[in-house]
This record gives structure tokens, C-alpha cells and sequence, in this order.
């Protein structure tokens, strides 16, 4: 394979770059059904490794005001004369348990065509827009719709509620919606750049697919994904391992912080 085919599948693969199920941590003693779940806001850093060695870095933090959580991703590739840099932002509320999104956002520059979309969701008119224009998508209002982010999240708390598997009607970066299945598979020891932790290690199910991804969430961690490796043809792309850890101290939940 030459360094430059192999450079263009990395930029067609950026989207799992993004680290496809990084979640936030929530309280452990989680609110009456009927009430919004509080999650807690968090800071984390990962590294990116493809064949051992580190080729970048990535950041996710979660905020919330007024009601509204904002969740955030930032990450910076660079591997041969491929570069990738992008953001990511999420806006939600909570209705209960699920995670009601509103808005989502995606930048991403370097190596290839630069890339900006904006989705915008309105759970009371119920209408999905697409563009920096608003364009009103024509789908069915479906409830139940999550992002590219903001699923991640919704991962989490049903994972932390007992469930082992997992679908979502998930919109892409146009505003199409498409059923994503996952599974856990096990739960094992993880040596990483934070530490020893005991995670589940979760898988997305796609039929007739070469690709391969894979997650690992911590339930001593809150939830947090740890890891996350994609594969073609079990042959490793790229493997994204966390390093820090820091979340804000609340009633229900106790901060971490390890270097």
C-alpha cells in the first residue's frame, strides 16, 4: 500500500477519529425518572495511537447553563503529511433519562477539503433543519433522534441503567437518520495512560461490514469511555486511549483528577 492511499483512507476514516463514544460522567444515585438526570460538567484528554505510537490528541469537556449541557470535542491528528484537525459541539437538555438534543455542530480543516454542518432541532415546532441556512428537513419528527455527539452520552446512561444492548436512530452530519446497533461484549482490565481501570468493552454491530469498532466505558469512572480502536479487517487504524480525567465536585458525585 502506498503512503498515499493510505494517507486518503485515514482522511475518509476522520469521522472515527472523533472518538465515536466518548461519554460524560453522570451522578451514581441518578434522579426519579420524572425529573432531568443531572450529569456532572468534565474535562478529559485522550491520545491518539496508530501501530504504538502517538499521532495527536483530543479533548472533551462538558458544560452546562441555564438547563442547556454543552458537550465538546476538539482533536489535532497529524501522521505523515496527513493532517486533521476538527470541533465538535453538542447542545441538550435531559427529558428524564434521554437525552433531548438541539443543535450540533462540526468543523473539521487540514489535509482534504475543509467541512462545516450545523444541524438544528426543535422538539416543540418539531422540525429538523439542516445548513447554516435552517433548510427544514422533510423526515418524520421522530422523539427519539440523537446526534453524532449527543447518542454517545445516551450510550452511557443506558449502560449505567443495566442494558447490554443498544440502538439509536442517530442523524448524520445531513440531518438523514440511520439506526445504530451496539453490544457489550465483555468487561476486562485495561492498561492505559491513566491507569489500570476495570471497563466494558463494547462493540458497534453492522452487518456485512470489514470495519471494526470497538469501546471501552468505565462504571468506576462514571461511565467514561476509556478507549476507543477501529479496525479494517482486524487490522488496527487507529486506537484512542485516555490520559486525564477532571470533573467538578457535586452533592452526588465526587471529582477525579489523576495525571
Amino acid at each position: 500500500m502506498t503512503m498515499m492511499s493510505t494517507i486518503s483512507e485515514w482522511r475518509l476514516r476522520a469521522p472515527f477519529l472523533c472518538l465515536p463514544l466518548l461519554v460524560a460522567p453522570f451522578a451514581a444515585t441518578s434522579a426519579p425518572d420524572e425529573l432531568p438526570l443531572e450529569l456532572a460538567p468534565y474535562q478529559a484528554e485522550y491520545v491518539v495511537y496508530r501501530n504504538g505510537r502517538s499521532h495527536g490528541k483530543a479533548e472533551r469537556e462538558l458544560k452546562k447553563d441555564d438547563g442547556v449541557y454543552t458537550l465538546r470535542y476538539r482533536s489535532e491528528i497529524s501522521w505523515m503529511v496527513f493532517r486533521d484537525r476538527r470541533e465538535e459541539q453538542t447542545q441538550f437538555t435531559m427529558r428524564g433519562a434521554q437525552v433531548q438534543p438541539l443543535t450540533y455542530r462540526m468543523n473539521r480543516s487540514g489535509t482534504g477539503p475543509s467541512r462545516n454542518y450545523v444541524l438544528t432541532l426543535d422538539p416543540v415546532k418539531e422540525e429538523l433543519r439542516e445548513g447554516s441556512k435552517g433548510e427544514l428537513k422533510s423526515h418524520q419528527w421522530d422523539d427519539n433522534w440523537l446526534d453524532q455527539l449527543s447518542y454517545h452520552q445516551q450510550l452511557a446512561i443506558d449502560l449505567a441503567a443495566g442494558k447490554r444492548t443498544f440502538s439509536y436512530e442517530v442523524l448524520n452530519r445531513r440531518g438523514d437518520p440511520k439506526t445504530y446497533d451496539f453490544r457489550v461484549v465483555t468487561k476486562e482490565l485495561l492498561p492505559l495512560p491513566y491507569g489500570n481501570v476495570m471497563a466494558y468493552r463494547i462493540e458497534r454491530v453492522e452487518e456485512d461490514s470489514d470495519r471494526q469498532i470497538y469501546a471501552w466505558v468505565a462504571p468506576d469512572l462514571d461511565y467514561l469511555l476509556v478507549r476507543i480502536w477501529h479496525g479494517e479487517n482486524n487490522v488496527e487504524q487507529v486506537d484512542v486511549q485516555l490520559h486525564k480525567v477532571h470533573w467538578q465536585q457535586t452533592s452526588e458525585t465526587a471529582a477525579i483528577s489523576k495525571p
